[in-house]
């Protein structure tokens, strides 16, 4: 049962130890595909922070088109009144020119036809005052007329100039406004795909991280499957421990049975002895008191033959003093005598000869239950022969054991403990007990982890440790 204990925590200690590292494992990727997780989400936060400028500058664009739109529906306005201010300056420069001609002419006609003699000739030639008015005022209209038209054409060409000027300037600021807008719609364009850019190595940074992260699940699962698998062959290997377990104590219930019914058999067998014993101890008894009869018969015959004849009394007694003998072995059979002790200073545990029948060191263990080392000394017998303390000291245990049966440990004053087990019933003496040497403790039997009847005589430093041969200190 010990063995099989200390082979199953050793077993449990190196699945234990197979599946911690798979644990550990699994632990880690769990921070790796964390760790993944944040930067997917810092990226994602800056691709989002990137496409709110993107948006941004969509709207800049936007309204940077709708401004240039308008710059051009203005342009479009401006340059309808350019044209119609062309068609106007045609219109006035059609006029100017005819002006132009007509002042020339009439110029040549004041000059050819209205000169001072034809002026004085008008006024000499005129019917009446009256008319000579009429024709100085005449002549002073069309002279007058000629001014107006020259002033006129001045102010024309003046209106002409301010509005081919202000028409200019107007343009001018159009297209400087235009390529103004342009430009920031070119820069703003710029930045719009700069910001798409940015976005485009952000996703791809996304996708690689994505990736990254899918790996670390799978390399996650596969070690899940790995400790999956450690788990469930821990859990069969402490199925079959249990079982394992479950046979042993079994076994062990079933050795434990077959002891306790052996013993009860050697009980009762010792039983069956000790009553022939007692049956034969009152034949002899009898016999003997029968013989003392018979004794006291013959000395009254024989007292009454020397009153006779003093010849015949030597001889009577002669024949009388065989008888006597007989009663002496009934002295010693209640207990037996104590052994001699060896000059170690331990006595023989048996009170007869010492037969060994497996000695103290490596062996085959015929049960297999108490591995390849024997820790004490095998001595042959007949159940029911006394075993003795083979040196006085204090009893320390006494009881019944799987493997030792009925046993006894005695702790000596030099520090040795004796063994004596596989005792047929229960030991004589109980714990704290003080014994001396050569003191019965029980009778031989075959309890326990045992195939035979026989004496297991054990010696040892430490209580159930530090065992040492005892052959050397019985002498055998």
């Amino acid at each position: 049962m010990i063995k099989l204990k200390k082979y199953t925590a050793l077993t449990l200690c190196a699945l234990t130890l197979t599946t911690a590292p798979i644990s550990v494992l699994a632990d880690e990727y769990d921070q790796k595909i964390a760790d993944q997780d944040k930067k997917i989400s810092e990226l994602q936060q800056t691709e989002q922070s990137v496409e709110d400028q993107k948006a941004a500058l969509e709207q800049e664009v936007a309204a940077i088109e709708k401004e240039v739109n308008a710059v051009l529906k203005e342009k479009t306005t401006e340059e309808k009144k350019l044209s119609d201010l062309t068609a106007k300056i045609a219109i006035l420069q059609e006029k100017i020119q005819k002006r132009d001609e007509q002042i020339r002419n009439q110029a040549r006609d004041v000059q050819t036809k209205h000169d001072s003699a034809s002026i004085v000739d008008v006024v000499i030639n005129a019917k009446s005052v009256g008319d000579a008015v009429k024709k100085t005022m005449a002549v002073s209209t069309i002279l007058t007329a000629s001014k107006n038209i020259m002033e006129q054409q001045t102010k024309d060409k003046a209106e002409l100039q301010k509005l081919e000027k202000e028409a200019e300037q107007r343009l001018q600021v159009i297209n400087k406004k235009t390529a103004e807008l342009k430009g920031k719609q070119e820069q703003l364009v710029k930045a719009k795909l700069d910001q798409q850019v940015k976005i485009n190595d952000i996703q791809a940074s996304i996708a690689t991280e994505k990736g990254e992260k899918e790996k670390f699940e799978k390399q996650k699962e596969d070690a899940e499957k790995k400790r999956q698998a450690a788990l469930k062959a821990l859990e069969e290997q402490r199925k079959k421990e249990a079982e394992a377990r479950e046979k042993a104590q079994a076994e062990a219930e079933k050795q434990a049975k077959k002891a306790a019914e052996e013993a009860q058999k050697a009980a009762e067998e010792a039983e069956k002895q000790a009553a022939a014993a007692e049956t034969a101890k009152q034949k002899q008894e009898a016999e003997i008191a029968q013989l003392e009869a018979q004794k006291q018969e013959e000395q009254a015959k024989q007292q009454e033959e020397q009153a006779q004849t003093v010849t015949d009394t030597s001889a009577t007694q002669v024949t009388t003093n065989p008888v006597a003998p007989a009663a002496t072995p009934s002295a010693n059979e209640e207990k037996p005598a104590a052994p001699a002790t060896t000059s170690s200073g331990w006595a023989s545990p048996l009170s007869i000869g010492l037969v060994v029948t497996s000695p103290f060191g490596q062996r085959q263990d015929p049960t297999g239950a108490s591995g390849s080392q024997h820790d004490g000394v095998d001595f042959a017998g007949a159940a029911g022969t006394p075993i003795m303390a083979s040196k006085g000291g204090k009893v320390v245990e006494s009881g019944f054991h799987w493997s030792a049966g009925n046993h006894v440990v005695i702790q000596h004053a030099d520090g040795y403990y004796s063994y004596y087990m596989h005792m047929v019933s229960a030991p004589s003496v109980g714990v704290g007990s003080e014994v001396s040497a050569g003191q019965v403790l029980g009778g031989m039997g075959t309890t326990g982890n045992s195939t035979g009847v026989h004496l297991h005589f054990g010696v040892s430093t430490a209580l159930w440790s530090g065992f040492v041969n005892p052959a050397p200190l019985l002498g055998v």
